[in-house]
């Protein structure tokens, strides 16, 4: 199946980052633009990726539904997808190159992961931004997190932290390189992976899944709206090596005030964020997209002038 991308080799080979094209997904959909597969976007899909890190987790010809839920949900996670878009069945059979049951179970499946909004007897879209929500999910993010490292430091074993340890080593070794789509993805989950791995001494799972629905609905913000600038110089591989050393230690006070500085690291990273979403707010009440092909039509029949 040939590339999943709106301009294919048309795109720039060495773009300064991706936050021009992934604005871009935005601005095509205020013009109603469309590809030939009804994706608006020359993001490429992750499902065109092949480092191992980043490929789908399961064999797509076993397990199709959980492979287009992998790639959706890390393709609207990008930026693939704008907010809103309707995820009509038969463009993204066409997209993924699979069948018609594993691309509606896989959106069922992303219902309930808060990327995903179901409207009655309209069907399914991407979910809407907006600054409020935004700013919920900070607060939300940094609640859980601290609560999931209490429970991690405590209940943690010795093969819990080499885990944490083996994790940091895997990651040190991605470069931080926003330049390529592909190794800005292989960047953001190797730092997923090491959190994930932290978080993970928690012993719940109920927790985890909550955790990674949160940071999924978070880095799409990030992906969506930041200055990726500001995130390229921020040095968390450095904070990432102090706050291991503080879980092999078990220094719980270090390990909070540790994790306090990196969340603390991305508040300028963060303003730009919500300074961008604000003026995305604005812009689209004051100027709504057009209705795209295939936008929800009010239903029923006209309603009477009153008399």
């Amino acid at each position: 199946m040939a590339a999943n991308s709106r301009h294919g080799e048309g795109t720039p080979k060495h773009p300064r980052n991706d936050r021009p094209r992934l604005e871009g997904v935005l601005v095509a959909r205020a013009r109603g633009m469309s590809n030939s597969r009804g994706v608006p976007t020359d993001i490429p899909s992750v499902k065109n990726f092949t480092a191992p890190s980043v490929i789908v987790p399961v064999d797509p010809k076993r397990n199709p539904t959980l492979a287009v839920q992998y790639w959706l949900g890390r393709d609207i996670v990008r930026g693939v997808f704008a907010p809103l878009e309707r995820l009509k069945v038969e463009q993204l059979v066409a997209f993924y190159d699979v069948g018609h049951s594993p691309v509606r179970e896989a959106i069922l499946l992303l219902s309930t992961s808060g990327l995903v909004v179901h409207e009655h007897q309209k069907g399914h879209r991407v979910a809407p931004v907006s600054l409020a929500d935004y700013d919920d999910l900070i607060r939300a993010y940094r609640k859980i997190y601290q609560l999931m490292l209490d429970s991690a430091l405590k209940h943690g074993n010795e093969a819990w932290e080499e885990a944490v340890v083996l994790q940091l080593h895997r990651s040190l070794k991605v470069e931080k390189n926003f330049d390529d789509p592909e190794h800005r993805e292989m960047w953001q989950r190797a730092y997923s992976a090491l959190h994930w791995t932290l978080l993970s001494g928690c012993g719940s799972p109920i927790l985890m899944r909550i955790w990674a629905d949160l940071g999924g609905r978070l880095e799409r913000y990030v992906n969506l709206f930041a200055d990726l600038e500001i995130d390229r110089v921020l040095d968390h591989h450095s904070k990432h090596r102090e706050i291991v050393d503080a879980v092999v230690h078990r220094d719980a006070e270090r390990l909070h005030e540790l994790v306090a500085d990196m969340f603390e690291m991305g508040v300028q990273f963060h303003q730009t964020i919500s300074r961008t979403l604000s003026s995305y707010e604005k812009s689209a009440h004051a100027d709504p997209a057009p209705e795209m092909e295939g936008a929800p039509r009010k239903r029923g029949r006209p309603r009477k002038n009153p008399r």
